[in-house]
């Protein structure tokens, strides 16, 4: 039949069918007799029996270069091509507009998520208004960054031929080779009337990360019981994201014993700023709650690559756009009544640049730019009162060092803080000369300060590491030190904090006797102020320090203290057999003046009556 024709003449709609024109080929207009170019191209948008108005044209329509052809496709259909055609479904949609809308079967005015359509650069998502779905809410979330004025440029990496991943990109791919990813922390310290309705429920918070499904996750934190006013999570989440541009958080307050969603807030993750800040609450019916809010913390940090591997984020936009962003950079130590001072710098800056800025625009700095440096500082934290103050750590920056990926690259989940300081040669001078007669003072030896310590068990991907630490380094000093110099894995993401780790020490004494070969090795817990370097000095064996969690070692705890309960058990009810059969136990000589109570000799006559028997 003619319709069976048609069904074969467009099995690919990216596809070369002669006859048609294609995207790229140049439209000729057959003159027709007595009518000129213009009149033939009227009569093709006017006549009902056109081509381009007939429904089995649509083949036809796809493929013309007019930017003023719009092509409508079934989410089935769209979700056919995102999945069989995924790159040239985004090159089609660079030069052509593409339309979905949602499929006849969804009776119930569901919609269909748009997320997955414009990550493959469709620009129109037609949806049921009339239902309030997340769906509607994310289609909101997308246009509520602009104002709602209708238009959102799509991500460089779907149009720009600038961009390096321009025409390689796959939303749907699970796993990208030589592309490290940003890390992003995310920390749910509390909230305010979060239920408005119900005052005595036990809320908590969803969080879900919509993006691409390499991307895409999501965390819980624990109830709140029997609060809703105040309610205090203070929990951290990490995770990566690689395709930013497109990503998007949401934030749900659920009740705990029904899972009932009674408040939300979607947000594009590009329009989280960093730092400490309150987000508003919507209701189901995406209307904002006056009164409902999340108080939460944010930072984006990047890790250093490693071999091969770049970021991410330079391979999905263009390096245009990127040197074209500005970056504002704290720098302490600038002589004036301000202690610190706030510059912008670009991604490229480094510290030679903005010290050549610095020095410009500082008075009192007439001195050559070589007198003066920048240096990295990281002041520890102490959680409780009674540690000891760490000294912080200090390095010179490099001048070929960009200041942007030195800051990206502290991790405050690890226990310090980073600062810039500006210094000057001389003050460094000075500080050395007191640093040294201290330690001349403190009749230091003139052997190394620092010792090497070998640490097992760290992750999954990595069973030991060695770090070098000075010598006065305690047990929370060499697991921060530890958990810096790991490969990040899921069990070290889920648990950042160097406080829930502790450092457990076996050591292997040698046999005393020559005829045992074998000894059994003894383990113990170091405290947390405890100096690591004297721990390992003491050893007369071999020995190691294996990092543990403090769940770990307590759960091993509550085994043994269960098998011990149980042994006093059977020895209760192996006493009660015998006192029913008529068994009598031997007496035990002992001395009269053994220092042993009645109890205790009852107790030993029952351990030797029951190896008897």
């Amino acid at each position: 039949s003619n319709r069976g024709k048609e069904r074969k003449s467009r099995k690919s709609i990216f596809g070369n069918n002669p006859g048609r024109l294609s995207p790229g080929e140049a439209a000729t207009l057959a003159k027709a007799s007595g009518k000129g170019p213009f009149d033939v191209m009227r009569q093709t948008w006017e006549d009902p029996c056109s081509p381009y108005n007939s429904p089995a044209s649509l083949s036809a329509i796809i493929r013309t270069p007019k930017c003023y052809h719009i092509s409508s496709l079934n989410e089935n259909a769209a979700k056919r091509l995102c999945r069989r055609y995924s790159q040239k479904l985004i090159q089609h949609t660079t030069c052509q507009l593409l339309r979905t809308y949602p499929a006849a079967t969804r009776i119930d005015s569901s919609n269909p998520h748009p997320l997955i359509f414009w990550l493959h650069g469709v620009q129109l998502v037609a949806l049921n208004y009339q239902t309030d779905d997340l769906p509607l809410q994310l289609n909101a979330a997308m246009f509520e960054a602009n104002g709602g004025c209708g238009y959102v440029l799509k991500p460089p990496v779907l149009w720009d031929k600038n961009c390096s991943m321009y025409q390689q990109f796959c939303p749907l791919e699970r796993d990208f080779d030589n592309k490290e990813p940003a890390i992003y922390s995310l920390t749910i310290v509390s909230g305010q009337n979060v239920c408005p309705s119900n005052s005595t429920g036990s809320p908590c918070i969803e969080i879900d990360v919509l993006g691409m499904p390499l991307d895409s996750c999501h965390f819980r934190t624990k109830p709140i019981h029997r609060n809703t006013l105040n309610p205090m999570w203070n929990e951290q989440f990490l995770f990566r994201v690689h395709f930013e541009d497109l990503v998007f958080l949401r934030f749900a307050v659920v009740e705990n014993n029904c899972s009932a969603v009674t408040a939300q807030r979607i947000i594009p993750l590009k329009a989280l700023k960093r730092g400490y800040r309150h987000v508003q609450l919507h209701n189901l019916h995406n209307e904002a709650l006056e009164i409902s809010s999340l108080f939460i913390n944010s930072r984006r940090m990047e890790e250093s690559p490693s071999g091969n591997a770049q970021p991410a984020s330079r391979l999905f936009s263009p390096g245009e756009r990127k040197a074209a962003a500005t970056y504002k950079v704290t720098i302490h130590g600038i002589p004036g009544p301000e202690p610190f001072t706030v510059f912008s710098v670009s991604l490229g800056t480094t510290a030679a640049q903005l010290l050549h800025q610095l020095l410009a625009t500082t008075k009192g700095t007439e001195s050559c730019a070589a007198d003066y440096f920048l240096m990295e500082e990281k002041n520890f934290i102490s959680k409780e009162k009674s540690e000891c103050r760490k000294p912080p750590f200090q390095r010179v920056i490099g001048p070929e060092e960009g200041l942007v990926q030195l800051l990206n690259s502290w991790f405050p989940e690890e226990g310090y803080v980073g600062r810039i300081i500006f210094k000057t040669r001389e003050e460094n001078l000075n500080e050395r000369n007191v640093f040294q007669e201290a330690k001349e003072d403190a009749a230091v030896s003139s052997e190394d300060d620092s010792f090497f310590v070998q640490v097992h068990d760290v992750s999954p991907e990595q069973p030991r590491t060695v770090i070098k630490a000075p010598r006065f380094s305690t047990a929370q000093d060499v697991i921060q030190q530890t958990l810096c110099k790991a490969k990040y894995s899921y069990s070290i993401l889920s648990n950042p904090n160097p406080s829930d780790y502790v450092l457990l020490e076996e050591v292997t004494k040698e046999p005393g006797n020559k005829k045992s070969s074998t000894s059994k090795p003894s383990q113990r817990i170091l405290s947390d102020q405890e100096c690591v370097f004297q721990a390992q000095s003491k050893w007369k064996g071999a020995g190691k320090f294996i990092l543990k969690l403090k769940e770990q070692v307590q759960a091993a705890r509550d085994d043994k203290r269960k098998g011990i309960s149980f042994a006093s058990e059977l020895k209760k009810l192996t006493k009660a057999s015998r006192q029913y059969r008529g068994f009598t136990s031997p007496p035990l000589q002992v001395s009269p003046d053994s220092p042993q109570s009645k109890d205790e000799k009852s107790a030993c006559g029952l351990t030797f009556s029951d190896i008897m028997e």
